[in-house]
């Protein structure tokens, strides 16, 4: 009888350590949260492009393009951002550290940056972390907003 005990002993070990290795492979996004303030002179904006680069090395970058979620009257567009706003970005853990993160205001119909904001943050893998930012119009037909 007391050789049962050890193999029930060894048994619940075991289930500890898979449960243990299980819960491991479940990791939480690498998240930026984005506040977006806007200039009043900035114009309507459809389409916002966000990129985040490391700090270190600013050709390491991910962007991506949204439109806006409102609906408008126009059949073929949204309706426009309502500042300010908060805009989830998930990056991968390999950026952690400290990004420059820009938000541009494209034109709906040229794609020609029509505002754009700057942000420094550090990004935290598996970690949720908070940029704050602020929109400022630039000339119509401008491609660089930033330092990026």
């Amino acid at each position: 009888m007391t050789a049962a005990v050890p193999r029930y002993a060894f048994a619940g070990v075991m289930m500890l350590a898979a449960a243990a290795l299980g819960g491991g492979c479940a990791k939480d996004a690498t998240t930026l949260t984005v506040s977006v303030y806007a200039e009043a002179t900035v114009p309507s904006i459809l389409i916002l492009r966000t990129a985040v680069a490391r700090a270190d090395d600013l050709d390491q970058r991910a962007s991506s393009d949204r439109s806006s979620p409102y609906a408008s009257d126009a059949a073929d567009r949204p309706g426009p951002f309502v500042f300010p706003l908060s805009l989830p970005v998930t990056v991968d853990a390999t950026f952690a550290g400290p990004v420059v993160v820009t938000v541009q205001g494209l034109d709906w119909d040229t794609n020609a940056v029509i505002a754009s904001g700057v942000g420094d943050g550090v990004v935290v893998a598996q970690k949720t972390t908070m940029v704050s930012l602020i929109l400022v119009a630039v000339a119509v037909g401008a491609t660089d907003g930033g330092r990026d």
